[in-house]
């Protein structure tokens, strides 16, 4: 008789529950002081900018949200900026007609220099 069958019968004959005796209770072996030290639950910060892309940042204590808020607050100000100079060129099938594509592209290139013609085709809708 192998091992298992030994004790399933035993725990038959006493008429404990089954189930009981499968799920090990994990906090049988923990001494009080143990518990409070624990790993913190871990919390995501998210942000979803103007072209839908999900920002995701894992945080375990309020120092590190408030280093999480303030980080993408920086995003969340440049969307703003963006979306306002968007808004004043007229949209055509959602895109900047042509004949306001060179004016568009200067007036971002005037805010932000470093950004490169790809982005500014993706947000004319190009």
């Amino acid at each position: 008789m192998s091992k298992f069958s030994i004790e399933f019968k035993e725990s038959i004959k006493t008429g404990s529950n089954r189930l009981g005796n499968l799920i090990e209770n994990p906090f049988r072996n923990f001494a009080a002081s143990k518990i409070s030290s624990a790993v913190k639950p871990l919390t995501v910060v998210e942000y979803t900018d103007m072209f839908g892309k999900l920002y995701r940042i894992p945080v375990r204590n309020k120092t590190q949200m408030r280093e999480a808020q303030l980080y993408l607050s920086i995003f969340k100000k440049e969307c703003a900026t963006l979306k306002q100079i968007v808004s004043e060129y007229p949209i055509v099938m959602g895109r900047i007609p042509k004949k306001f594509l060179s004016e568009f592209r200067s007036d971002i290139k005037r805010i932000y220099p470093n950004v490169n013609g790809t982005f500014i085709n993706k947000l004319a809708g190009y």
